[in-house]
């Protein structure tokens, strides 16, 4: 037994100097040592789903790797048990070097189909991991890490000289893995692991990390048979015949009192009428149009059906409702219910949709 018990808890092994018969204490400690079950359930940096609907079994690695005092052998051997294609899924800082490799050696050599898919950051050992894939998948703002082993080592000269020596194999072997994975030598590898390499979802693939980057679905059929297309039902494209510009209600009225014959009009332009000399603004109101003989204006009809109801002293309020909502039903893009003023929707938006829905 050696004097120096290894604590592999984190990312980085801590060589400490015991007797023996301490080291094999502290070494059995740790490895029987468990996260303290919340709500009567263990902490654990991985989780597996059960397949459903005859697709692959998910697998989720978001934590450190073998954090929590569960060990790789726990998750191979829940792996193991698993029939059919398994589909990782990888957010991890990474964690145990050994375990990564152990892991990776496990769905490398696992029958079946195994999708490897980084949907945050696959960092040090879990990038190994990641190269387990058939494919392996790059989600859109996806990033992999990937380094020379590390630990700490309390101890002699030899002590040191041996803990880098072992580092360096290891290194060594991971970088033989993303050799095999790509085009790059693991020679090559190892430079870029020493300075500590970032890629971005696209960089990865480019340097063979990763086979693809995910691709956003264009039409998600559940997505879609969710569209409730009845409200359109009994909407029109809009009329080439409406004024589609902005509505100002005070040029209109201005319009009306500059004119030579206000009363007429006011009597053309507003739907709304009131006791009073028709030839002043205040027998009349809900105006609707610019001038005599002008298409209405949509978002003028909007607005003066909006304000019927508060309109004080019509005298011809259900008469008015029905001249604004003629103007509305032939201008189109109305509805002819009570449904919410949809008035902005055209044929060019009409067409959009019925093209995405399809």
């Amino acid at each position: 037994m050696s004097r120096f018990a290894t604590l592999m808890g984190g990312r980085a092994p801590v060589r400490i100097p015991l007797s023996p018969m301490r080291a094999e204490m502290a070494l059995k400690a740790l490895q029987e040592w468990r996260e303290p079950a919340v709500g009567g359930r263990e902490q654990r940096w991985y989780k597996i789903s059960n397949a459903t609907g005859g697709g692959p079994t998910r697998v989720n690695i978001y934590d450190e790797i073998s954090w929590w005092g569960i060990s790789a052998q726990e998750f191979c051997d829940e792996l193991a048990a698993i029939d059919g294609d398994v589909e990782v899924h990888i957010n991890s800082p990474g964690g145990l070097a050994f375990d990564g490799m152990t892991i990776y050696n496990a769905l490398a050599s696992r029958p079946g189909n195994v999708t490897t898919v980084v949907d945050g950051l696959a960092a040090s050992a879990a990038s190994t991991i990641a190269m387990a894939g058939r494919p392996r998948v790059m989600s859109p703002g996806s990033m992999m890490m990937i380094h020379d082993a590390s630990g700490l080592c309390i101890g002699n000269e030899l002590d040191m000289l041996d803990t880098a020596k072992l580092l360096g194999k290891l290194s060594g072997n991971i970088a033989s893995v993303y050799a095999a994975h790509s085009s790059t030598p693991a020679e090559q590898w190892r430079e870029t692991m020493r300075g500590e390499g970032w890629y971005t979802a696209a960089e990865a693939v480019d340097a063979g990390l990763a086979d693809e980057v995910a691709k956003k679905k264009s039409a998600d059929a559940d997505a879609t048979a969710a569209w409730d297309t009845g409200i359109f039902a009994g909407w029109q494209p809009r009329n080439a015949d409406a004024d589609e510009s902005a509505w100002d209600a005070a040029k209109a009225w201005a319009a009306g009192a500059a004119s030579d014959d206000p009363a007429a009009f006011y009597n053309a332009i507003c739907a709304g009428k009131k006791a009073g000399d028709p030839a002043t603004q205040g027998a009349h109101a809900l105006p609707h149009h610019y001038h005599p003989g002008d298409p209405p204006n949509r978002h003028g009809v909007s607005a003066a059906l909006g304000r019927i109801d508060s309109t004080d002293g019509l005298t011809n309020k259900a008469a008015a409702e029905a001249h604004l909502k003629a103007h509305q039903s032939a201008m189109g893009g109305g509805s002819s219910g009570d449904s919410a003023d949809l008035d902005w929707l055209d044929q060019l938006d009409l067409e959009a949709f019925k093209e995405a829905k399809a």
